[in-house]
């Protein structure tokens, strides 16, 4: 099982993970949903939302922008972090079910994707 992570503003991906409120759990069998959760991240320090986000079992966090600082901790914590995304959650869900996260219709406005 793979969980994971998506900030949501409404019903679209928070734009900066660093000050999202809430925070969508997906789990994943075998690249199908089983279950769907939520925790909220208002008013917690980032030490306090790392220490949830590993106690929550996540894996990947799909995410638009993040501080560079943050993302460090995140990435240091063996969680994997997918930047640079907008758009509605289900969309962006169902996109990155199928490998197709890199299209322009998902690449956050002014984001341009480091080099490999």
């Amino acid at each position: 099982m793979n969980r994971i992570a998506i900030p949501v503003f409404k019903s679209r991906v928070s734009p900066v993970f660093d000050s999202c409120a809430r925070l969508l759990l997906v789990d994943l069998d075998q690249n199908q949903e089983i279950a769907r959760s939520e925790i909220l991240f208002e008013g917690l320090s980032e030490i306090e939302r790392l220490k949830m986000l590993k106690q929550s079992g996540v894996y990947t966090i799909i995410c638009g922008g993040i501080s560079d600082g943050f993302y460090e901790k995140i990435t240091n914590a063996d969680i994997s972090m997918i930047i640079g995304i907008a758009g509605e959650v289900n969309q962006v869900l169902a996109a990155f079910r199928c490998n197709r996260l890199g299209e322009s219709c998902f690449c956050m406005p002014g984001y341009k994707k480091p080099p490999d």
